[in-house]
């Protein structure tokens, strides 16, 4: 009886023994398939994540949880990331440890900075930061170091910082990494961080159009991806930024063949993020070759990829908000009820007033919209009457400019070809180099687009390619598809902000605002059609 009664309270002790060897080897299963077999680690992490719960062992439920925050981020799945960080935040605080708390924060952080909530994000960073220097190990330290560093590159960007604050960060990661040992716990960890902050470097240098420094960078994450089969999803990448680089270059073909190499590897190792950059950049190449078969397949691919990503981030964001509003409801706890009415009713209020104005606004906006469609339809003859009218007001000059009649004809008859040849969507043009063009001084040229264009010269070469986007947007429906940097650097502009700022003043609407028009009435014009 005493023998079964041991065997009794014996036997749970072996048993749990054993689910835990079985969790330690599982954990380090998934710790080894991280890079080549993304998925099975999840699903390992996944089980023995749900296993230490079952019988409260505490080690067990962090380094699994850490490892799924991990897979959950690569995955785009933030939500699961920023849920799945609360718990293990307690715990690692609990157990005093704080390589996992770290990196705990570092992921919530860039979960954070991935759904805009920045001020949130940069917390997080700070405090990930923070704990790395009551890390003992120096390889720990330097490694979760260069990752926050990464991290925090990523968030001045977010942000828009200048360019130069994000390498700052970049290289940062770069000096830390370099700190750690090349020993058999860190060799992977230390070639995976090196791969990706020299991606990361390449894409700056790209931003900074130094080309060949980028190419560098690319090809080292490239070196260090092939060279082993741990890190198949950063080759996936550095093919994927080798296809924009030289897309940007116009290098079309190069582009679609580099693309093509990371659309292979990416079915093997699912990463849908990516995988709508991979089908972007081959629809745009193809479209640029004049493949309209294989653009058509692509852009089709692209679209219900991106509209499926949209709709998740959307059901994602719900998580971080009430994440932050409960912290905020900790602190500042006051809802009483004569002020939520009082609220109310203003609230009531001002809505009525908005929306009022907002009709009136989206009204204006509107018959705005219209008069450009309008007006582009006549463009033409009413360029022959400018063309007609300049030539029969030559004699009546104001001689006050001091230039020949001879003169401001020819350089009119040249401003006319200028505007037809398009070279004013070249980003180096500059009044200086026009009036060489046009074998002209710059006070002489300034003075005639002034009197003549009624314009500044900025005005000038700003409206022109503010025509020219319309035009080609009313002409070219996939354009319609296209960010609007894209056509930004299509129309000639440095940056997105300036085009969208020269566009809301040349066309009376925001390019978004003119885009979704176009594809209202296209939408209109189809269905009246069937």
């Amino acid at each position: 009886m005493k023998f079964i009664l041991l065997l009794f309270f014996i036997f749970p002790c072996i048993l749990s023994a054993q689910i835990i060897t079985s969790i330690n080897s599982d954990i380090k299963k998934a710790r080894e398939l991280s890079q080549t077999n993304p998925k099975k680690s999840l699903e390992l992490s996944e089980n023995t994540y749900r296993l230490s719960k079952d019988i409260n062992y505490t080690k067990g439920v962090l380094e699994s949880g850490n490892i799924l925050m991990a897979k959950y981020y690569d995955l785009g799945n933030y939500k699961k990331v920023i849920e799945l960080g609360k718990a293990t935040e307690g715990l690692s605080i609990e157990e005093e440890n704080n390589e996992i708390l770290a990196n705990t924060y570092r992921l919530r952080a860039s979960s954070y900075t991935e759904l805009g909530f920045n001020d949130e994000s940069y917390k997080e960073f700070s405090k990930a930061l923070k704990i790395t220097d009551k890390i003992k190990s120096k390889n720990s330290k330097y490694y979760l170091k260069s990752l926050i560093y990464i991290g925090l590159a990523s968030h001045s960007a977010h942000i828009n910082l200048p360019v130069d604050s994000v390498v700052y960060y970049q290289k940062k990661s770069l000096e830390t990494i370099i700190k750690v040992d090349s020993n058999k716990d860190f060799v992977n960890k230390k070639n995976h961080t090196l791969a990706l902050t020299y991606i990361n470097l390449g894409k700056t240098s790209n931003a900074k159009q130094n080309i060949k420094e980028a190419e560098s960078f690319f090809s080292k994450a490239l070196i260090i991806c092939q060279k082993d089969d741990l890190n198949k999803n950063l080759e996936i990448i550095v093919f994927n930024e080798f296809a924009w680089l030289y897309y940007d270059q116009k290098k079309y073909n190069e582009s679609k063949k580099y693309a093509k190499q990371a659309e292979n590897l990416e079915k093997h190792i699912s990463i849908p993020y990516i995988r709508r950059d991979i089908y972007e950049v081959i629809f745009k190449s193809c479209v640029e070759l004049g493949e309209k078969e294989s653009s058509r397949k692509y852009m089709n691919l692209y679209t219900k990829l991106n509209d499926s990503l949209v709709n998740a981030e959307k059901k994602t964001i719900n998580t971080p908000v009430n994440q932050i509003i409960e912290k905020q409801q900790k602190v500042h706890i006051n809802n009483v009820h004569s002020i939520f009415i009082f609220i109310f009713i203003i609230s009531l209020f001002l809505i009525g007033i908005f929306f009022y104005f907002w009709k009136q606004n989206q009204n204006k906006l509107h018959a705005k919209y219209k008069e450009i469609i309008k007006n582009i339809k006549k463009t033409d003859n009413l360029n022959k009457e400018v063309i007609d009218n300049t030539k029969q007001n030559i004699v009546s000059i104001d001689k006050t400019i001091n230039i020949t009649d001879e003169t401001i004809k020819t350089i009119l008859i040249k401003l006319n070809k200028f505007e037809k040849s398009q070279k004013y969507l070249k980003k180096d043009l500059s009044l200086t180099s026009l009036a060489n063009d046009l074998n002209t001084n710059t006070r002489s040229l300034s003075e005639i687009i002034k009197r003549y264009k009624e314009k500044s010269y900025n005005s000038y070469i700003n409206s022109l390619r503010i025509n020219y986007i319309i035009n080609i947007l009313c002409d070219n429906p996939i354009y319609r598809e296209y960010k609007i940097s894209y056509l930004a650097d299509v129309s000639g502009f440095s940056s997105r902000e300036v085009f969208a700022v020269v566009f809301k003043k040349e066309a009376g609407v925001s390019p978004s605002y003119f885009i979704n028009n176009l594809k209202k009435d296209q939408l209109l014009t189809s269905s009246s059609a069937n």
